[in-house]
């Protein structure tokens, strides 16, 4: 499904795009615009299924986008978004049919819902419709239907009351009885430990479904196995009715994780619930997720929902600054990594590391980094805005393997710039190259110290110090120099050059010319010439 967010705020477009998770809820594409006009410009690239827009907009309303959509015959469930609930706002969404509005500042949970009611409906009028159409072919396919529903029920698009259940049961008419008890098994596998090709692709998602359906299940057709992502994981969701044995599901988890290992060459934990009802178990997914969050080890391994709480270690740990700031001062960017490594391997052997207690170590050790680039006037956040630094970085805490990595990396990168740095000259080329590259644009000693991740007060006096010639000064004589090849050269006009050479005043250019040479850019061309 397509869905589409106008709003002329544009802060609150990002936020909507950015915080819903739109692949749960069966929706696929995301597009934005910032009023009317370029909304429709979206419907003549395809209709969207759900539209989530602001009713009141400088260059036409929501209600009037309404309107032009109704009149249109466009079949799009409409979701408005308003600073203020009114009556009239609401009576004239009743009339052009829209599904809901939600206020603003908008709720993460409150949107969901009115997404997942709109998908709902979107999904219910397509079964209808296709039902009609193709009768016969729905009536002996009811598995695409089935894990619908276990979808929905699983993550909340289905309200977890037994009503509520019972009643989507009958709709879809399905062969399903509310009253049945179930397990629920999560299987996670860890995006960043996996280097096959396949983890990034939708051949990854059908080997890992195809691998635990036909390990865990003993069959290759499904409809109580669900797939989904996260920012961490890839994960499997199966429904297995509570006839199953714990000791048996174990076994069969046991299996398909030395087949994880074999065929798809990663790691995988699995988590079995206990006993539960079909209305509990999107709470129970929630709870099995927050035990695979937690644990940070113990990957390859079968773990049951009473379990838990070996993962909630509520450890304590700091790291020890002074070591790693001498080392880090040294330049022993080894002994901080093996230093590091023994620190997280101790708090393996005690059980102590939980994703609490990797967040606080991810934490100190980037405080640490910081007060070291700090003190070497070297600007952090330019350093590491490499997307590599953000993706070892956002990675760091899913893993013990991972957080080494991002530990090696980071420190690496940061005791080599620091040589880098004393050897001034090679950072002045740097400095130097960017302005050859630049000198047309608008730059300023900040650009230039950004461009080699030191602090404009640095930059400048090492700068002065390696070539005699403040930063400032060097920019207008190689922009001069430049002027005055043009100017032999050339008959362009002299504001033209001076344009051309990062000027965007002829005067102050005249001005700047006539200090450096001692005549101006008209007699200086006419000697020339």
């Amino acid at each position: 499904m397509r869905a589409i967010i106008i709003d002329d705020d544009l802060l609150t477009v990002e936020a909507i795009r950015d915080s819903i998770n739109w692949g749960v809820m069966g929706i696929d594409e995301v597009d934005t615009a910032y009023n009317v006009a370029g909304a429709k410009k979206l419907f003549e690239k395809s209709v969207p299924d759900v539209v989530i827009c602001d009713i009141e907009m400088p260059k036409g309303s929501g209600i009037d986008f309404l309107k032009w959509i109704r009149k249109n015959e466009y079949k799009s469930e409409f979701i408005f978004l308003t600073c203020h609930e009114s009556f009239e706002f609401a009576s004239t969404a009743l009339e052009y049919n829209a599904i809901s509005y939600i206020t603003k500042p908008f709720n993460i949970d409150k949107t969901e819902v009115a997404i997942a009611k709109a998908v709902e409906k979107i999904k219910k009028e397509r079964h209808l419709n296709e039902y009609s159409e193709y009768g016969e072919y729905w009536l002996n396919n009811r598995k695409i239907m089935l894990e619908n529903f276990w979808r929905e029920l699983l993550f909340l698009g289905i309200s977890n009351d037994r009503a509520s259940i019972q009643e989507e049961i009958e709709t879809r008419n399905l062969k399903l009885n509310v009253d049945d008890n179930y397990y629920l098994l999560l299987i996670s596998v860890i995006k960043s430990e996996n280097k096959g090709v396949l983890m990034n692709s939708q051949t990854f998602e059908y080997a890992l479904k195809k691998l635990s359906t036909e390990t865990i299940l003993g069959q290759l057709d499904f409809d109580n196995v669900l797939y989904y992502v996260n920012s961490r994981t890839h994960n499997v969701l199966i429904i297995l009715p509570s006839s199953k044995v714990t000791e048996q599901i174990k076994d069969l988890c046991l299996s398909f994780i030395d087949n994880c290992h074999k065929y798809l060459k990663c790691r995988a934990a699995c988590y079995i619930s206990d006993i539960t009802t079909m209305s509990s178990l999107a709470d129970i997914r929630v709870k099995l997720e927050e035990m695979d969050q937690n644990n940070i080890v113990f990957r390859n391994n079968v773990f049951l929902y009473g379990d838990k709480d070996i993962f909630n270690t509520k450890g304590q740990y700091g790291i020890d600054t002074n070591i790693l700031s001498d080392l880090l001062e040294k330049g022993e960017k080894i002994k901080v990594v093996n230093y590091m490594k023994g620190e997280l391997e101790l708090l393996v052997a005690r059980k102590n590391l939980d994703s609490s207690v990797m967040y606080s170590i991810h934490q100190d050790f980037m405080q640490v980094i910081y007060a070291f680039l700090y003190k070497n006037e070297i600007q952090a956040h330019n350093l590491f805005s490499d997307k590599v630094s953000q993706n070892l970085s956002n990675n760091a805490n899913n893993s013990m393997f991972d957080m080494l990595k991002w530990i090696h990396f980071i420190t690496t990168k940061t005791v080599e710039y620091a040589k880098e740095v004393k050897k001034s000259y090679t950072i002045i080329d740097k400095a130097k190259k960017y302005i050859y590259e630049n000198y047309k644009e608008y730059i300023t000693r900040k650009d230039v110290a950004a461009s080699v991740f030191l602090t404009p007060d640095y930059l400048a006096k090492i700068f002065k110090a390696e070539t005699g010639v403040a930063v400032k000064d060097y920019i207008n004589n190689y922009r001069i120099e430049k002027a005055k090849g043009l100017l032999r050269s050339s008959d362009i006009s002299i504001s033209m050059i001076a344009s051309q050479v990062g000027f965007d005043n002829f005067s102050y250019f005249s001005t700047v010319f006539k200090k450096i040479t001692g005549v101006s850019p008209v007699l200086f061309r006419k000697e020339e010439s």
